[in-house]
């Protein structure tokens, strides 16, 4: 087990590795993001709706080479940055592969690019999800849709967790919702919740 010192130090690197890296992920939130996915995700596949430049990405795969097995899955169309129109459409992309490829990360990380929904119906229940990280539209509806397509896929015992709650209206009011198996969880940052049971299948 790590030592809580060990640990100390590895989250002060990675904070100096992301911080580097564009985006509105916390520090607090990308430790909750590696210790649940290095220590507690009962399964090693992390699965993030919503990269962008890939700051989570970082946190989530060191977590899993730490872990010494497992695979981020990152579902995205990469198609937008604020404040301005891209230059070409894989301006983004490109910029989320090189920094994969900056922070040595690359093989630990699997782009899927395209709408979260499509991409949600060709996953296999073959694959569990340990940790499942929320982060795409913030609009109510699509993130509820996120919800709802993705959540079947994860383990019981697995993990979800929602960016932006208390800040967005959208996840705000559908955690809110969540049904009883999906049992919240005090963290540091993000809003957690651990699937302790199968959903139940309609009649």
């Amino acid at each position: 087990m790590m030592k809580d010192n060990e640990l100390k130090l590895k989250l002060e690197k990675l904070h100096q590795l992301t911080n580097t890296v564009p985006g509105w992920l916390t520090r607090e939130e990308g430790e909750t993001l590696y210790e649940l996915a290095r220590f507690h995700a009962p399964v090693p596949t992390f699965v993030e709706l919503g990269a962008w430049k890939g700051k989570s990405t970082i946190w989530l795969a060191n977590a899993s080479r730490d872990r010494g097995e497992g695979k981020v899955y990152c579902v995205d169309l990469w198609n937008w940055t604020p404040g301005r129109e891209l230059t070409h459409e894989d301006e983004v992309y490109n910029e989320f592969l090189a920094n994969m490829k900056l922070h040595g990360v690359s093989d630990l990380v699997e782009p899927m690019r395209g709408k979260t929904v499509n991409l949600a119906r060709k996953w296999s229940l073959k694959n569990p999800i340990g940790l499942l990280f929320i982060d795409a539209s913030h609009r109510y509806s699509a993130v509820r849709q996120d919800f709802e397509f993705w959540s079947p896929f994860v383990s019981t015992g697995g993990y979800i967790a929602f960016h932006d709650v208390d800040t967005w209206p959208g996840p705000t009011q559908l955690v809110s919702e969540l049904p009883g198996w999906c049992v919240h969880l005090q963290t540091k940052g993000l809003w957690v919740c651990k699937k302790v049971m199968e959903e139940r299948k309609s009649e």
